[in-house]
């Protein structure tokens, strides 16, 4: 199989075998690799990317430990499905951006966010603590004087959510901070929340009720919040998924174990 001839170098690897698995995880994910066949041999891959050996290595290891290829002796190594791949993962995450995005794929993010961020607010009522609630808010008084400032409303939103995250104390619900970044940064090159001074009002009115419940130590009004704030959010970015809605989650009878 010949490598892509569109195939671009990605222009902020950090290393040889970063460079090495952004541009063969791009490949797979662009079909240049089909799902189910195998990768050109060791040589050809050295030679297309200019690195040594190790370097190579190095970039198949990590593609194997995000589930996107696997290695097996005198088999080669082969493209996996995406059942297989590890979709949490950041930088599979910012491949996808990168390449851009479909309908399909933000309705997804919106619908992993929409499973588990009202439980990590129903968790965060109960468990936040002082420092972690002057986190919160000192994000949502960010998001306040981002009236006018894309960039600084984005940073300021991401920063809100992930204070949320952490005050969950559920290392699972802390892992899906990148899935929150990438939905929130590509739904808001579509739709800003600051984009108009009545969106901006109904936005903030949301993220208060998210706070006020948490700091309240309301689990229910809390998840109930975080519900409706992605719901809205999916509206405004007209997420219609097809034969499939984003389901409303809600922790009315949540508890502390």
């Amino acid at each position: 199989m010949a490598l892509g001839r569109d195939f671009k170098m990605p222009p902020k690897a950090r290393s040889a075998h970063d460079l090495v698995a952004t541009g063969i995880g791009q490949s797979i994910m662009q079909g240049q690799f089909p799902i189910g066949s195998t990768l050109p041999g060791d040589a050809e891959l050295m030679e297309f990317f200019g690195v040594s050996r190790t370097a190579l290595r190095e970039a198949l290891k990590t593609l194997a430990a995000k589930g996107l290829i696997e290695s097996k002796t005198k088999v080669g190594t082969r493209v996996l499905g995406r059942e297989s791949w590890n979709m949490f993962d950041a930088d599979i995450l910012e491949w996808h951006l990168q390449l851009g995005v479909d309908a399909q794929f933000l309705g997804w993010l919106f619908e992993i966010r929409q499973s588990l961020e009202p439980l990590a607010c129903a968790t965060a009522a109960i468990r936040r603590t002082p420092e972690q609630l002057r986190n919160m808010h000192e994000a949502l008084l960010a998001m306040y004087r981002c009236e006018k400032s894309r960039q600084g409303f984005t940073k300021a939103d991401l920063a809100f959510h992930q204070a949320i995250l952490e005050a969950s104390g559920n290392p699972f619900l802390q892992s899906i901070g990148s899935v929150i970044g990438a939905a929130l940064g590509t739904s808001f090159t579509i739709s800003s929340p600051v984009s108009s001074d009545d969106q901006f009002k109904r936005v903030m009115e949301q993220h208060q009720a998210v706070f006020d419940a948490i700091e309240q130590r309301n689990s229910p009004a809390a998840s109930d919040a975080m519900s409706a704030l992605i719901l809205r959010a999916a509206e405004r970015v007209k997420i219609k998924h097809a034969g499939s809605s984003i389901a409303m989650i809600h922790v009315h009878e949540f508890s502390e174990t």
